[in-house]
């Protein structure tokens, strides 16, 4: 089960660091139109996306120990 946790923590991550303008556009979707992201944000969900990829790869290699 801490897999699949992980792979998704994993997923989420990748997303976050190639395509935050997208999950920007999922976030907001009912709230703003027309809107784009502000490069704050996006530099914000890149070290985020950063944080997911390393803290998962860190817990998959002890579970893997």
């Amino acid at each position: 089960m801490e897999v699949l946790w992980l792979f998704l923590l994993m997923v989420l991550g990748i997303a976050m660091l190639c395509k935050p303008q997208l999950l920007w556009k999922v976030e907001n979707i009912f709230t703003v139109k027309d809107g784009e992201p502000t490069k704050l944000y996006i530099y914000l969900m890149r070290v985020g996306g950063i944080f997911f990829v390393v803290t998962g790869s860190i817990i998959l290699i002890g579970i893997l120990i």
